[in-house]
């Protein structure tokens, strides 16, 4: 039997990857923002930047932000479980 030259144990993890609590809680986080962005934009039903000055620059900001540590934690967490988890 040959041995292989390349290890494929984190390519295999992939197949069952799991979403840590810590990142399902990111991931609320996120949709819990764009929850609260489609109700302003709802409720007031003009362009939100023209009643709350500049609320959609504020919103992408720390959209942006979240995402940084969405994908920060990611790939911290899959690199240290052999991408088991993210």
């Amino acid at each position: 039997m040959e041995k292989e030259l390349i290890d494929n144990m984190c390519i295999d993890n992939v197949q069952n990857i799991q979403i840590s609590e810590e990142t399902k809680v990111l991931m609320l986080c996120r949709a819990r923002l764009s929850s609260v962005f489609n109700t302003v934009e709802k409720t007031y039903r003009k362009d939100v930047d023209n009643i709350f000055e500049e609320f959609t620059d504020k919103f992408d900001e720390f959209d942006h932000k979240l995402m940084e540590v969405i994908s920060t934690y990611v790939e911290v967490t899959s690199l240290s479980s052999n991408y088991t988890q993210m």
